[in-house]
């Protein structure tokens, strides 16, 4: 793990503690409707979404977190999908549950890049 992932890591870990002590950030972004993620890309429309979050699972198409307020997230992936792994290229194949997956995405498109960062 290089010196900045650390950093990321960190930054990571010091929001996670920060939503946990502040109410009005931990419902930030949280569905109205109990059972439905905040948001997922399958909304139709041109807005984008932050997601950052833990790495539950990965497919061929989709990759699902637990985002900080602990609500699910399918971000949708396709060829063109873009993976960097601790600042480096990588593959999605590379991908295992408990990475933890910064990025930003449109909604109802598939992810144009993510960011991961290995555990540990």
């Amino acid at each position: 793990m290089t010196v900045g992932s650390k950093a990321l890591v960190a930054a990571f870990l010091a929001t996670v503690s920060l939503a946990a002590v502040s109410p009005a950030l931990a419902d930030h972004g949280k569905s109205p409707n109990k059972g439905t993620p905040a948001a997922t890309t399958s909304q139709s429309g041109g807005s984008s979404v932050s997601v950052q979050g833990v790495v539950q699972a990965v497919s061929g198409s989709a990759v699902v977190v637990r985002q900080l307020d602990g609500s699910l997230v399918s971000v949708g992936i396709d060829r063109k999908t873009k993976v960097v792994i601790d600042g480096h290229p990588g593959k999605i194949g590379e991908v295992k549950p408990g990475f933890v997956l910064l990025t930003t995405v449109k909604s109802g498109q598939p992810a144009a890049s993510l960011r991961f960062l290995r555990p540990g």
